[in-house]
């Protein structure tokens, strides 16, 4: 190319390229920022706002949530059970020639399976009971379980409701009259989370509840209802002496969540949902300790036919097991549904009844685990489960007469009917057991490495032959109860971990290797729960085994010339955790 050629060239090279500087001089020179971009100021105040942290709630907003209750939110005098008075026999209303069954019930969640199977609370045609039973149910609500008893003894109610623990309470009065003997012929559930302890202060579990330098933790509940056999249940359990506990008594449960709210003097209510995660959630410093969550084998709600009438009426009692039955699986099938029916028998929110009954109706979530078919046979039938019928009525029989509420104990043949279940054995055989979680294997257990989110201790002693790790029961005569007292505990708490820790005295400190010493201590806790695995077929996953050797003495027995003081801490302690969060 000529120099000429070349001069063009890079001429029409300059136009093109002054040309594309100028057409795309904003995406190779963009223009300066300004240091005040232009806001919309509404816009930064609602993203502000919508940043802060939501205002803690005020005890005014805490205490509108609370249930209402029947009582005033006042403390009350302790009492006894009122008597029985004006026994009779049942009455009999008819419609349509047909009897009407008077049913009872409380405002709880467990009642669900009934009012759905029933289309309501009234007596209807619409009913599963009518058109499959042929007879009428008339459900209403008396929550009063003293005027519920007295309904049932007058004969105004052919069926009393409750809880197992309430019906040990009242069975002493009501049996004095064959008639009103209550024949408990099906459980309805176990409260699943319904039920609980709250405190403040520095009790973060049952045992923190021991009186400490000669100063009484302060408790508000209601006396003689489920609130006061849970926390005598978890005292016992923890083995604290129920009168190191100042208990101030309210008359509901309902009252105790206000009182507590309102006096800050007092350490710990007992009460039950919504009220317990009302007041752990919306009251700073407050926590709750346990609830029938991880406690889920403890209060179970069952319903009583007067004896009478079930003698004169034999297929109205098994129509309505059978028919609860199918309310249950009705429940599960359409829990919005059953909501809705629960919203408007209780007069509360479809949201509230929502939460009560849980979105997979009663199963592992909601206030209470509704119990089928299998269950209510593990309850009523298995010799060999250690949340049956009458391990439940015994140990409550015990508190309440050790409260002095009852004075004479009835024993649990003479109310349980199990024949009603036993012949339906064959309808219900593909029913199975709902109620106990899965376990994950091999689990960590990093909350009860680090203690935390215990629940209790309970320390028992069991001697073993020496160097030995075997139970024997020739050795040790105590052993076969102390195994069942653990397989107890265990089995109430059937939504919970378990670890079991073997600890030695240090007599042969210095002498014996102390590894060797851990290993024994390991051993021997491991035969307990071998033991017991193999007697009530728990899952191997729920325990875990610790061998402390001689490194955990007792707080008052680090004396080990002291024999007594060495037998004390040669012992098995059985602690309880909640199951790990997802």
């Amino acid at each position: 190319m000529t120099a000429r050629g070349k001069a063009v060239l890079s001429i029409l090279l300059l136009i093109v390229v002054s040309f594309g500087v100028y057409r795309w001089k904003d995406k190779i020179l963009p223009p300066a920022q300004t240091t005040n971009p232009s806001v919309n100021p509404d816009e930064i105040k609602k993203q502000l706002d919508a940043a802060k942290p939501a205002p803690a709630p005020t005890q005014a907003d805490v205490l509108g949530k609370l249930l209402v209750g029947t009582n005033t939110a006042s403390l009350v005098d302790g009492s006894s059970i009122p008597k029985v008075s004006g026994v009779s026999d049942y009455v009999k209303p008819m419609k349509d020639g047909k009897l009407v069954v008077q049913f009872p019930i409380n405002i709880w969640p467990g009642w669900a399976p009934i009012i759905v199977a029933n289309n309501g609370l009234a007596a209807n045609e619409g009913s599963l009971f009518f058109k499959k039973y042929g007879f009428y149910l008339q459900l209403s609500i008396v929550d009063d379980p003293v005027k519920a008893r007295d309904l049932f003894a007058s004969g105004q109610s052919h069926i009393l409701w409750g809880t197992l623990d309430m019906m040990a309470l009242f069975a002493p009065e009501l049996v004095k009259d064959s008639r009103t003997v209550p024949v408990i012929c099906q459980q309805i559930d176990w409260s699943s989370g319904g039920d609980g302890v709250v405190a403040r202060n520095d009790i973060r579990s049952i045992n923190d509840f021991k009186m400490k330098s000669g100063k009484r933790k302060k408790v508000v509940l209601a006396q003689n209802s489920p609130s006061h056999y849970l926390i005598m249940s978890l005292l016992i359990d923890a083995g604290i002496d129920p009168a190191q506990i100042d208990f101030k008594w309210a008359g509901d449960a309902p009252s105790a969540a206000k009182i507590f709210v309102q006096d800050k003097s007092f350490d710990a209510f007992v009460g039950w949902s919504p009220d317990i995660y009302t007041v752990s959630e919306g009251v700073p410093g407050t926590r709750l300790v346990v609830s029938t969550a991880s406690a889920n084998h403890l209060i179970a709600d069952v319903w009583a036919v007067r004896n009478d009438f079930f003698r004169d009426h034999p297929e109205i009692v098994s129509g309505l097991v059978r028919g609860i039955f199918e309310g249950i699986d009705l429940v599960r099938k359409d829990p919005p549904t059953a909501a809705r029916l629960l919203a408007a028998a209780f007069k509360l929110p479809v949201e509230d009844c929502q939460s009560m009954i849980g979105k997979d109706g009663g199963i592992t979530e909601g206030d209470a685990h509704l119990v089928n078919y299998r269950e209510n046979a593990n309850f009523f039938l298995d010799p060999f489960n250690p949340s049956n019928f009458e391990t439940v009525w015994n140990r409550a029989s015990t508190i309440y007469k050790s409260l002095g509420a009852i004075d004479a104990p009835v024993p649990p043949g003479k109310v349980k009917a199990a024949t009603v279940l036993s012949k339906l054995s064959e309808t219900y055989r593909e029913s199975r057991d709902l109620s106990q979680p899965t376990f994950k294997p091999g689990a960590l257990f990093k909350n009860a490495e680090a203690e935390t989110g215990q629940i209790l201790t309970k320390a028992v002693i069991i001697s073993f032959e020496p160097n030995k790790a075997t139970l024997s029961a020739q050795y040790d005569a105590t052993i076969p109860a102390t195994l069942e007292e653990i397989s107890r505990l265990s089995g109430t708490f059937g939504n919970a971990y378990i670890v079991v820790e073997g600890n030695t005295d240090a007599s042969r400190k210095g002498v014996v290797p102390a590894d060797l010493v851990r290993q024994l201590s390991y051993d021997r806790a491991d035969s307990v729960r071998k033991s017991i695995i193999e007697k009530y077929k728990f899952d191997p996953n729920k325990f875990k085994v610790i061998g402390n050797g001689w490194d955990n003495p007792l707080p008052n027995c680090t004396d080990p010339s002291d024999p007594e003081q060495n037998r004390k801490n040669r012992r098995v302690e059985v602690k309880v955790f909640p199951l790990e969060k997802d």
